[in-house]
């Protein structure tokens, strides 16, 4: 019982000493609840005024795409006839002008053909020749068979059979006149093919690619070299389906980046949108060509392009 008297006395004592306190200090008191009503209403507004000031956030309308490097110029050159890589006269990284001699092949096959292919020709002339003076000869006796026939000092039989020399003659210089023909296209043929085994460069520029050796095969329709003209590169897309294509136009500004080289940005612009879509990877897709505004010497042809485009609506 004292114990629980003792307990109530120390609770009064301690309830009448923190009374005591705050009546003693109400102002301190006062400006201590003032403080942190106001401390509690300021950060409730913070978060409200944060929620209001927040920018809107503005959907990314740009067209991405990837695509290739490539010269504006180029050339990509074949041997037109089967053969034997007989000379190389350029290497990769040379300056050549349009009309240089690249590549040869082993030409004696195609020399032959021409040597035999003129002899052919040769003795078809000698054969027109003499179908000529076998013609002639038969018409002269004609006019003189036809001469003595008026004067009554021949045969009919005569006559007839030297009209018939005349005519056969005549179909034997026409013959040969033909194979003379056959013969001189078969000529150009040979030496046309013979000049084909030497490969030229079509323009001036850069030899770019030189992938053969000297005594292998060369397969017609199969890219020997590559030149470029290294003064003009675009960048080229068929990466553009149909359903993106449509948001772009010519001469919308466009940002380019490169995986060769990190950090390099060049500004640049739609060139040219080709009107026709191919089915490319189960969709239609459209080529697009960039035109760089500036170039950087480290770029090269085929390497890959990250292409941004802002569509100017």
């Amino acid at each position: 019982m004292n114990n629980a008297g003792q307990g109530e006395r120390s609770m009064t004592t301690k309830n009448t000493g923190v009374r005591g306190f705050l009546k003693r200090h109400w102002l301190l008191t006062l400006f201590v609840v003032a403080a942190l009503a106001g401390g509690l209403w300021w950060v409730e507004k913070g978060r409200h005024g944060a929620k209001d000031t927040l920018p809107p956030i503005k959907a990314d309308t740009r067209v991405l795409a990837e695509g290739i490097v490539f010269p504006v110029r180029y050339a990509q050159m074949v041997m037109p006839v089967d053969g034997t890589i007989g000379e190389i006269l350029v290497a990769e990284g040379d300056r050549v002008k349009a009309g240089q001699p690249l590549i040869r092949l082993v030409r004696e096959d195609y020399q032959s053909r021409v040597s035999s292919a003129g002899a052919d020709l040769a003795r078809a002339a000698a054969a027109v020749e003499q179908a000529r003076v076998t013609l002639a000869d038969a018409e002269r006796e004609l006019a003189r068979q036809v001469r003595l026939e008026r004067a009554g000092a021949t045969s009919r039989q005569q006559l007839d059979q030297a009209q018939t020399a005349a005519e056969r003659s005549r179909a034997v210089l026409s013959q040969a006149e033909a194979d003379l023909r056959t013969q001189e296209g078969k000529l150009t043929e040979a030496e046309s093919l013979r000049d084909k085994t030497e490969l030229r460069a079509p323009m001036e520029g850069t030899v770019a690619y030189l992938d053969v050796k000297p005594g292998e095969h060369a397969a017609s329709g199969t890219v020997l070299v590559r030149i470029a003209d290294e003064s003009a590169w675009e960048i080229r897309s068929d990466d553009l389906t149909e359903l993106v294509v449509a948001k772009i136009g010519i001469g919308d500004p466009v940002v380019l980046t490169f995986d060769g080289i990190p950090g390099l940005e060049i500004p640049g612009r739609v060139k040219f949108i080709r009107p026709y879509g191919e089915k490319k990877r189960g969709d239609i897709t459209y080529t697009v060509t960039i035109v760089p505004e500036s170039w950087h010497e480290r770029l090269r042809w085929n390497m890959t392009a990250q292409i941004a485009i802002i569509p100017v609506e």
